[in-house]
């Protein structure tokens, strides 16, 4: 074969072979318009996903966001804080009528701030110790509040008297704290009355004890959608019988408080005597409710304090929780008349009202519901004692 037709045959196998690849290259393109369309739906979804993860991944607000037979503490003597607390104050005791306005403000030293943070947030448990908190500074006050009842030897809380008229809610003050004890309360954050340029009033419950009231008290603040704070005490804690009533309050997004866990007069406590008290109710808490709750809030036995205290318990990121109506309540063994008692809590109404009443009452427990509707009646709104 000469070589001119080697060429020429050669030639055409090329383009047999050219021809065949030209009819299989649309096949070719199928698998990889395939591929292309994969890819795409895959891009598609991954940032569909991402969309959705961002959106859920907002942070909402949490929700809270806190006596074995009678203490003697809890049932003073002619001196106790609710007893002085309903009769007016001699002259000498009796302060210039000062606004309590600033009594409420959040702190602004520095040196009250929490131990391990300053901005309050819960975000993450923290049990605060001896070594994070002391030594308490000098100059820091340790006695109790000059303008104290001086029949009152442990310095029980009283508070100053306002009155409200029933027929026109007219409230009119009577007397007020001196004015260097409301600074104080001011200066470290403390409540005593809070918001009181508003129609707003607060309920507060102190928990010494179980006396088989409180699940009927939760009853009626479900009912009527309102929130408290319940400031509990190591007897209450200590019974495990005690537990439902625990998560029910936490549950059902009320405050639990520290009412310390053994009781005591706590300006008499050593520094690390009060630390002990307030870690030790903190713990046995969270050991009943099976979670890491912090509190935030703490009622002195008696409300009795000084400036020492309302020190640590700033420190530890507690706010100390007085209050600006209470009475006598406290006693299972003589328990008031409801309908004189609904009138008298009635006539302690004004803005920024703090309510103080005890759980172990009867008496509460059966006029709460109708006091609840007067407070709305009259224009107020009921909050939790964070807000």
């Amino acid at each position: 074969m000469s070589e001119e037709m080697q060429d020429n045959r050669a030639f055409q196998t090329s383009s047999r072979s050219r021809k065949r690849v030209k009819r299989q290259r649309p096949w070719l393109m199928i698998p990889l318009i395939l591929l292309l369309l994969m890819i795409c739906a895959a891009l598609f979804l991954a940032v569909r996903y991402a969309i959705k993860a961002l959106g859920s991944g907002q942070t909402q607000p949490s929700v809270v966001t806190t006596q074995a037979p009678t203490l003697a503490s809890e049932t003073p003597a002619a001196s106790s804080s609710e007893d002085n607390a309903t009769q007016p104050q001699t002259a000498s005791s009796q302060a210039e009528t000062t606004s309590s306005e600033a009594a409420t403000a959040p702190s602004q030293t520095n040196s009250t701030e929490p131990a391990s943070s300053q901005s309050g947030a819960d975000t993450a448990f923290h049990l605060y110790t001896a070594a994070e908190l002391l030594p308490v500074p000098d100059g820091i006050e340790r006695g109790f509040f000059t303008d104290v009842n001086a029949e009152d030897k442990n310095g029980s809380w009283w508070f100053g008297r306002r009155t409200r008229n029933l027929q026109t809610g007219e409230v009119t003050v009577e007397y007020e704290r001196n004015a260097s004890t409301l600074e104080t309360l001011r200066e470290y954050g403390a409540i005593y009355r809070k918001n009181e340029n508003e129609k707003v009033a607060y309920l507060t419950f102190d928990c010494g004890y179980e006396y088989g009231h409180t699940a009927t008290i939760l009853d009626t603040l479900k009912e009527k959608n309102v929130k408290a704070v319940f400031f509990v005490a190591g007897d209450f804690v200590n019974d495990a019988k005690n537990k439902e009533l625990l998560l029910r309050m936490f549950n059902e997004g009320h405050v639990i408080g520290s009412h310390t866990d053994h009781h005591p007069i706590m300006p008499n406590q050593t520094d690390e005597g009060f630390i002990d008290e307030l870690n030790g109710l903190q713990l046995k808490v969270n050991d009943l409710l099976g979670v890491d709750y912090q509190i935030h809030y703490y009622r002195p036995p008696e409300g009795s304090t000084c400036e020492r205290d309302l020190y640590l318990a700033r420190k530890m990121d507690i706010t100390t929780v007085l209050w600006s109506y209470a009475y006598g309540d406290y006693n299972v063994n003589n328990q008031p008349e409801v309908a004189a008692s609904l009138e008298k809590a009635k006539i302690g109404l004004h803005d920024g009202c703090v309510y103080l009443l005890h759980a172990v009452s009867s008496t509460n427990a059966s006029m709460l519901g109708d006091l609840i509707d007067y407070i709305h009646g009259e224009g107020y709104e009921l909050r939790r004692i964070d807000q």
